[in-house]
């Protein structure tokens, strides 16, 4: 069955009041004497002040309007260009300000502010302020040459210039630094003056150092002169060697990245980051500062592995048992798990020899999300955070009972919506806005 909405509506053509209509309500004024020629279609809004106000936003009257618009020349209509842009019109009285490209034809009254680039034919009255760009008719010649001269660092000046040709002018650099011809040495360096205009305005020569100073972490700064010698002392464990030009450093076994190096007692105070396979602990006692542990942290996006820790003990004195914790990938719940007799890999083999489920003896406090709640004799309450009821109406909609069971409403019909009937939720398919 097809929805029925009907808006507020009046015979006449006078608008309605602010107290006929609500905010956001429609009403319609027909016209019906005139045939419409004056209809129109209104809403109730607010203004700034949160005043009702009524606003005229559409109607016989605006679409009359619109459909007679044309690109001629006819009185009280609106103007629509043509299929070229164009339009045609009487007589246009406006001061223009911008910039006018193009033909101009015809007589121009009024002031033109701004550039005027084009051809401009017929009779102009009135003000021109702005640049005028067109054919200068006039323009060969200066009425008096003139010359241009440059003075500074550089000097210059030009022949005369009229504008009817081009003038050629030698410019001179002016001396800044009489210090001319060929600076430095084997034993001596050029030093080398340059003022803010980067213009060189001294050359010297300065003799080289034949002496520097070496330092250490510990000991006193010492100068060598030339000729010299400087020694290389190892410390120890380290040993040094010169030779062929060059000193080598030994520390007794090689450091590389893919060497084995052995240490006695080593504390890294940087970060020490382990790039290997397999890395084995063998301590009697573990501290780690960091509270949180991350496992599994190369896992892919498959999920594959299972993620915990278990640990070996021996119940008998005679076989190797496994228990622990870990999240199972199979379905990504975490179980407890005992009397294992081979050692978990990347997954934990819960059909393997021994493998039992671990009771858990804790006090569990937390949310339910999801999953199957038994063992309740009865309905949850609403109270209690449930629904109070053990079924509900096929496709009905659920509302509120107080703290009573939540109850539903009959299924729905298509083409129909709910509205409250009496407090209660229902279903119709008649919307009437009414009159006024």
């Amino acid at each position: 069955m097809a929805t029925i909405i009907q808006i507020k509506r009046s015979s006449g053509s006078a608008a309605p009041g602010t107290s006929d209509l609500v905010e956001a309500e429609l009403a319609y004024s027909q016209d019906a004497s005139n045939d419409g020629v004056g209809a129109k279609l209104y809403i109730e809004s607010v203004d700034s002040g949160s005043n009702p106000v009524i606003h005229a936003i559409g109607g016989k009257f605006y679409t009359d309007a619109i459909d007679a618009a044309t690109d001629s020349n006819t009185a009280s209509t609106i103007v629509e260009r043509d299929a070229s842009g164009n339009f045609s019109a009487g007589t246009i009285t406006a001061a223009l300000t911008g910039n006018v490209t193009g033909n101009v034809t015809g007589d121009v009254t009024g002031d033109l502010t701004g550039d005027v680039t084009g051809n401009v034919t017929g009779n102009v009255t009135g003000n021109v302020t702005g640049n005028v760009t067109g054919n200068a008719d006039t323009a060969t010649a200066l009425a008096t040459g003139r010359t241009i001269a440059i003075t500074g660092d550089l000097a210059y000046t030009s022949g005369s210039f009229d504008g009817t040709g081009n003038v050629t002018g030698t410019g001179t650099l002016a001396t800044v630094n009489s210090d001319v011809g060929s600076f430095g040495s084997t034993t001596a360096v050029p030093v080398i003056t340059v003022n803010a205009k980067g213009l060189v305005t001294a050359v010297s020569t300065q003799a080289i150092s034949t002496s520097f100073d070496i330092a250490a972490d510990t000991g006193s700064t010492d100068t060598v002169a030339g000729g010299e010698t400087i020694t290389f002392t190892g410390g120890t464990g380290v040993a040094t060697t010169v030779g062929a030009n060059e000193i080598t450093f030994d520390i007794g076994q090689a450091v590389g990245t893919t060497d084995n190096v052995t240490f006695n007692n080593l504390t890294v105070s940087g970060d020490l980051t382990v790039s290997g396979d397999t890395t084995t602990v063998n301590t009697a006692t573990l501290t780690v500062e960091d509270p949180l542990i991350i496992l599994a942290n190369g896992n892919s996006s498959t999920d594959a592995v299972d993620i915990g820790f278990y640990g070996l003990y021996d119940t008998s004195g005679s076989q190797d048992l496994y228990a622990g914790l870990f999240r199972d990938a199979s379905d990504g719940k975490f179980r407890l798990f005992k009397d294992l007799q081979s050692a978990p890999s990347t997954t934990v083999d819960t059909s393997g020899t021994g493998y039992a489920v671990a009771s858990l003896v804790a006090n569990i406090e937390g949310n339910l999300t999801g999953g199957t709640v038994s063992g309740l004799a009865t309905d949850i309450a609403v109270a209690d955070g449930g629904t109070g009821a053990s079924t509900f109406t096929s496709n009905g909609i659920i509302y509120g009972n107080g703290t009573g069971a939540l109850q539903a409403t009959a299924a729905g019909t298509d083409g129909y919506f709910l509205y409250s009937n009496s407090g209660t939720p229902d279903w119709t398919n008649v919307i009437d806005g009414g009159t006024y």
